[in-house]
């Protein structure tokens, strides 16, 4: 039926799990924290005896005594924020651009993290997908050079910006770098156009420049602009309406009201028709 050692053993662990209860029981009167871990708490206005009453440790009238002074608050004097000019400013539509080094570019080719072929273009879609950008991407990517490791990453980037360096660094293996204009709208359709797909049913188009400075920074060959390689995109529509535009004559329109001088000369060019023809009184009573 059973053995004699399985018995027992069921029977001492048993008894050793009814001793362990026991032992339990008998600390669960003396928990307390460790010492110096829990200050206690300070009761004020209960009394004189007590040793903080009426003024409850505050003293005698004062600021202190009726409530608290800020940290900055200098007793009535110009504060240090008001006694020096204000220098210099800050841009309220100045554009936020995201920097990516070469050294991490060139970290993640080596590692085989970035899923594209030899002369492939990198563009800024990609390197979210691969998680060469991450966090919030405001209004687009600036490629830079720091630091001394050696580039021989074989792909053609696009990006927002670039320094001269990483332009250098790029064209020195035979590669092209392009400088993209996005707008903020267009920056989230580039980078996920499932989304707009998925709920509008269209991806919409990529906004051109509007602003002269961007107008003539993405124009500009030493900046490796796109407008400069593709001006079919805004130089030739631009340059076709400045030559309509001076094509067409200006007409003046006549204004409704005329100036008194030319109602003066008006008065004086009028001529009047003087008739000889006599008229008798009779005709004009009848």
């Amino acid at each position: 039926m059973f053995s004699l050692p399985s018995f027992i053993s069921k029977i001492t662990t048993k008894q050793v799990n009814v001793i362990n209860q026991v032992r339990g029981l008998s600390r669960l009167g003396f928990l307390s924290p460790h010492e110096g871990s829990v200050k206690g708490y300070k009761r004020l206005g209960r009394g004189q005896a007590s040793g903080k009453g009426k003024t409850a440790g505050r003293g005698q009238k004062g600021q202190k005594a009726r409530g608290k002074v800020p940290w900055w608050f200098e007793g009535g004097q110009t504060p240090y924020y008001k006694r020096f000019p204000m220098i210099g400013f800050k841009k309220s539509n100045a554009r936020v651009y995201e920097e990516i080094n070469l050294n991490k570019i060139q970290d993640f080719w080596n590692n085989g993290r970035i899923p594209l072929k030899e002369g492939d273009t990198l563009d800024i879609k990609v390197m979210r997908e691969c998680g060469l950008s991450t966090g919030s991407l405001k209004n687009g990517i600036k490629i830079l050079s720091k630091g001394p490791t050696k580039y021989t990453v074989p792909l053609n980037i696009e990006a927002s910006r670039a320094s001269e360096q990483a332009i250098k660094a790029i064209e020195g293996l035979g590669r092209e770098f392009t400088a993209r204009y996005f707008s903020k709208l267009g920056l989230r359709a580039h980078v996920n156009p499932e989304s707009f797909l998925l709920r509008f049913g269209y991806v919409p188009l990529q906004a051109r420049p509007t602003n002269q400075k961007d107008i003539k920074f993405y124009s500009n060959p030493e900046k490796r602009g796109y407008l400069e390689k593709d001006p079919s995109i805004l130089t030739e529509p631009l340059n076709k309406a400045r030559e309509s535009k001076q094509t067409v004559k200006v007409v003046k329109k006549a204004s409704k009201y005329k100036s008194l001088e030319e109602q003066l000369q008006e008065a004086n060019d009028f001529k009047y028709n003087v008739s000889n023809s006599r008229v008798k009184v009779s005709e004009l009573l009848a």
